[in-house]
């Protein structure tokens, strides 16, 4: 799976809160996985605008992460974006859930 770095710093953010023990290493993993490095900020100027507290990078300087989601990994992304599915976010972060579950389902 290629996810690039607005679908890296939305991922975070749609994954439940709660969940058991095994729940809880499976989204250790994901997010280990997906984590953008100090390296990889630098080449790409990742921050924080002051002003307006977005974030920003150099879309130009990145590089979609190649990524690869056991099956379980893959069936807890699934349910995360099912159990969304009836919340009000940006059009921006539904194009990351769509993606990410359509993404899931061909595994």
């Amino acid at each position: 799976m290629e996810l690039s770095v607005k679908d890296r710093l939305y991922l975070p953010t749609f994954l439940p809160a709660r969940g058991n023990f095994k729940d809880f290493n499976l989204k250790k993993d994901i997010l280990r996985k997906i984590a953008i490095s100090d390296n990889e900020r630098k080449e790409i100027g990742l921050h924080e605008n002051a002003e307006d507290k977005r974030i920003e990078w150099d879309v130009k300087k990145e590089r979609p992460l190649v990524v690869e989601f056991s099956t379980e990994e893959a069936e807890y992304l699934r349910k995360a974006c099912e159990k969304i599915s009836d919340e009000e976010l940006p059009d921006d972060m539904w194009a990351t859930v769509a993606c990410v579950y359509d993404l899931v389902q061909e595994q």
